[in-house]
C-alpha cells in the first residue's frame, strides 16, 4: 500500500463532495468552480477545477467534485436557469440567477473575499454543504 502511495498518489487524494441545496426549478445546468489560491478566487482563467451539472431536480443535489489534495479551497457556483452558460445580472450587476458559495458565504453589496468562503480539505475527504440563494 505504501509503495501505492508512492508511486501512484493522486489515487489517495480525498474526494470533494457538496450538497447544493435549495434548488428551485428543475431545469439548466448548476456551474462549480473550485478555486485553490486566494489570488486566483473568483477569477474565471484561474480556476483549479470546475464542473457543470445538469439540473433535473429541485432540493438538495449531492455532486462530487472528485479528489483533492489536501489544502485550502474556495467554492463558487450559479444555477444557469437558461442555459446560456453565464450569470446573469441586471443593470447595476446583481445577479439574477441563484449562486451561492462555500461557507455559505453571502456578504451584500460585494462578492466574498477568499477569507469567507475558504475551507480546509484534508486527508480523509470532505462534505460541505452550499446554499443556492437570489439575490
Amino acid at each position: 500500500m505504501f509503495l501505492l502511495f508512492i508511486l501512484f498518489p493522486a489515487l489517495f487524494e480525498p474526494e470533494l463532495m457538496v450538497g447544493f441545496s435549495n434548488i428551485q426549478e428543475a431545469k439548466g445546468s448548476l456551474y462549480v468552480a473550485v478555486y485553490d489560491r486566494s489570488d486566483a478566487f473568483l477569477k474565471v482563467d484561474q480556476v483549479y477545477s470546475k464542473k457543470i451539472v445538469p439540473i433535473g431536480q429541485t432540493g438538495l443535489l449531492k455532486v462530487s467534485l472528485g479528489k483533492l489534495p489536501p489544502g485550502d479551497y474556495a467554492l463558487s457556483c450559479f444555477h444557469d436557469l437558461n442555459g446560456n452558460g453565464q450569470l446573469d445580472t441586471n443593470w447595476a450587476g446583481i445577479p439574477t440567477e441563484p449562486y451561492g458559495f462555500s461557507n455559505n458565504a453571502r456578504p451584500k453589496f460585494r462578492a466574498p473575499k477568499w477569507a469567507e468562503a475558504a475551507f480546509e480539505m484534508n486527508g480523509s475527504g470532505g462534505l460541505i454543504s452550499v446554499r443556492l440563494e437570489e439575490w
